[in-house]
């Protein structure tokens, strides 16, 4: 499977090779009583998996997204920290906001020789793994043969609608691929709650943007500025840095070298390339000694 496209994606087999040379040796940090508060946002059954994981996923993405508005989810489990992905539809648009939340099945982390792909019900279906690592084009095209292609329809009721469509998503899912195995210790979670209490004197970004607002608030209030969870942004975390992105790619909020919150002149949706994009995130998250560029950020 050619994975080489115009947007200058790295290639499968060296980003499989990359996630190996920078998460093989890495010491496992499992979520127990006794984890590590600085390091509980890394815990997961497999610090490997959890890394070949994204690949999949983004890999996933690319294919079914676009045609099928299939989507996968990191999941931050109380119990195992980062366990699995979320092969859904649901939170793709409210043509299937009753889908199952695994419709297509899950990216398992935990037990021997993640990841592995499995039914929505934990039935193993593709043994990735050491497979992965030895054979990542085989073992993709396996997987992606299990995961159906369903068209998407022409009425309000089979689509995404227009507020909903996400043409460089894929893009973004794998700039952020990328970064998460070039950079051990960057996370980045789909499910975030918003909430609209102050934290340690100190509001939710986007509840302070009002990022997320509500169709209907007290008093049938439209557009209420409430608590919620939202599946649209990526939040990711290296450390005590953040930076928070809408996967349409058209809102964006970092921290600044003044403490405070900030959006964005230029949008990463305005980005041709992964390259582009990661070069964006990284400056926020002063990565590789960059920052944001004053004129764009």
């Amino acid at each position: 499977m050619n994975v080489t496209t115009t947007d200058q994606r790295t290639g499968l087999r060296e980003l499989v090779d990359l996630a190996v040379a920078n998460y093989a040796d890495l010491p496992e940090n499992p979520l127990t009583d006794t984890t590590d508060p600085e390091s509980l946002y890394t815990a997961t059954p497999s610090r490997l998996g959890y890394a070949l994981g994204w690949i999949i996923a983004s890999e996933i993405v690319y294919a079914r997204f676009p045609k099928s508005a299939i989507d996968v989810l990191p999941v931050f489990h109380p119990d195992n920290g980062w366990d699995r992905f979320l092969i859904t539809r649901r939170v793709s648009g409210k043509a299937f906001a009753n889908q199952p939340a695994n419709e297509f099945g899950m990216i398992m982390l935990d037990g021997d020789d993640p990841p592995r792909y499995t039914s929505p019900g934990g039935k193993l279906r593709v043994a990735a793994g050491q497979a992965f690592i030895e054979d990542p084009e085989t073992v993709m095209a396996a997987i992606l043969k299990r995961i159906p292609a369903p068209p998407m329809g022409k009425s309000d009721n089979e689509r995404l609608l227009q507020y909903e469509r996400a043409p460089k998503y894929p893009m973004l899912m794998r700039a952020v691929t990328e970064l998460i195995v070039e950079y051990p210790g960057l996370t980045a979670a789909r499910e975030i709650y918003i909430d609209d209490k102050e934290i340690d004197g100190q509001y939710h970004p986007l509840y302070l943007h009002a990022a997320e607002l509500t169709a209907l608030g007290p008093d049938d209030r439209s557009g209420a500025n409430m608590a919620t969870t939202t599946y649209r942004w990526f939040q990711l975390q290296y450390g005590e840095l953040f930076a928070f992105f809408d996967k349409r790619g058209n809102r964006s909020v970092y921290r600044t070298d003044r403490g405070t919150w900030s959006r964005v002149l230029r949008q990463l949706d305005q980005e041709e390339t992964v390259e582009d994009a990661k070069r964006r995130l990284k400056g926020w998250l002063r990565l590789d000694g960059l920052s944001p560029q004053p004129e764009i950020d």
